[in-house]
């Protein structure tokens, strides 16, 4: 191939979550599936991502641009925690809760608070027709959090590009010389290192076998080739 841009795509975990946990299917599908139900498909699929936050269950967050006083709202994430022991149907209301306010804000609607008149009158109107538990707050601290997964050692490829990308992959071993043999062959690179990590930021990424990576800001980058080991 002839451009390290055509064969190093960002990686799934960029893109809309696929990856399933915990007990049920990905947040991707649990999304489609209530956006179908509840929100007649009207919502775009947003960001989606497993998070584990201890002070909230759920997050709506986007980006806003206030212009001649009109106020536009763009780029949406929604995340799941996973810190605590919650029930398929309670990450569920956690995921639903979040959509109504994703629905509040794609659709324009002026509540009167983060979880105002229209805030409960939606969920009010959503638990009564859909058997749902959806509530305004959840005390964390009657929770269990789950208990902490082991650290997964990865093999890590970190990419420098000349034209200033930075890619973070996390790589099959298997595939770790054919890889190097191609990484030989690809001019676009500035420089690039193999590494063992055990953080987080890499567990739900998937062992790639070709050349794709996640695409990250350089101080990001550059914080993680001083946390990672560097292979020799």
């Amino acid at each position: 191939m002839s451009s390290f841009s055509k064969i190093c795509r960002q990686d799934s975990s960029s893109r809309p979550d696929a990856s399933g946990t915990p007990e049920g299917g990905s947040l991707l599908e649990r999304f489609n599936r209530y956006n179908t139900l509840i929100f007649d498909g009207r919502l775009p699929v947003p960001r989606l991502r497993w998070s584990r936050a201890r002070t909230r269950l759920g997050q709506m967050a986007c980006r806003r641009k206030t212009s001649l006083g009109r106020t536009k709202y763009y780029d949406y994430t929604l995340s799941v925690s996973t810190y605590y022991e919650l029930t398929e149907e309670q990450t569920d209301d956690v995921l639903i809760h979040e959509m109504i306010h994703y629905s509040i804000a794609y659709t324009g609607l002026k509540d009167t608070s983060p979880h105002g008149v229209i805030f409960r009158s939606m969920m009010e109107k959503i638990n009564r027709r859909f058997g749902r538990h959806v509530t305004v707050s959840v005390n964390t601290r009657d929770l269990h959090a789950r208990e902490a997964q082991q650290p997964a050692d990865c093999l890590v490829l970190a990419l420098e590009m000349k034209d200033g990308k930075c890619y973070l992959s996390s790589v099959n071993p298997s595939a770790a010389g054919r890889l190097a043999a191609t990484l030989a062959q690809a001019h676009e690179i500035a420089r690039y290192g193999w590494y063992r990590s055990e953080d987080d930021f890499f567990r739900n990424m998937p062992r790639v076998r070709s050349l794709r990576g996640r695409c990250v800001t350089a101080d990001f980058y550059n914080s993680m080739l001083h946390k990672m080991t560097l292979l020799k």
